[in-house]
């Protein structure tokens, strides 16, 4: 069996809720933010909430999603399931959304996401701003980065 990227839906909230919670429980960040554990630690469904959403299957079982909008050209989430982290699913479904989207893609990151800002920066993405606002009660910084289409 091969990776597939499928359209999602409200039918996957719950999934989709569960493969973010477990991302960012193994995530080398998450000590970095023991304040966030209840955000951390949430597995409830991830409401669509206006936008779209890809969703990535191996062997028939969905392993990562990503929920975007197009008019902003803007990734809002992109989870991998840790244990199938490695084969190509989040490069897979930054690729469909670039191709849905006319111009650039945006992503905001945490700055203590080092491997995560790593990850997108190897994948064409540039940092071009940051700012500070409060998460789960900190202060907490974040880096907005872009891919240009010309760039992937």
């Amino acid at each position: 069996m091969s990776l597939v990227i499928r359209a999602g839906t409200s039918a996957d909230d719950a999934i989709c809720g569960r493969m973010a919670g477990a991302a960012a429980r193994s995530s080398t960040y998450a000590a970095r933010l023991p304040h966030a554990r209840t955000l951390l630690e949430k597995t409830s469904p991830f409401d669509l909430d206006g936008r779209l959403r890809m969703v990535a299957e191996f062997e028939g079982r969905p392993i990562g999603f990503a929920d975007y909008t197009i008019a902003k050209g803007h990734v809002k989430f992109l989870f991998i399931d840790p244990a199938a982290q490695g084969i190509g699913a989040g490069t897979a479904l930054l690729n469909a959304i670039q191709e849905q989207v006319s111009g650039p893609i945006s992503v905001h990151v945490l700055t203590v996401n080092d491997i995560g800002i790593l990850w997108y920066l190897s994948r064409g993405f540039r940092v071009v701003d940051g700012w500070a606002e409060r998460f789960e009660g900190k202060d907490a910084a974040w880096l907005r980065l872009v891919r240009d289409i010309t760039s992937w």
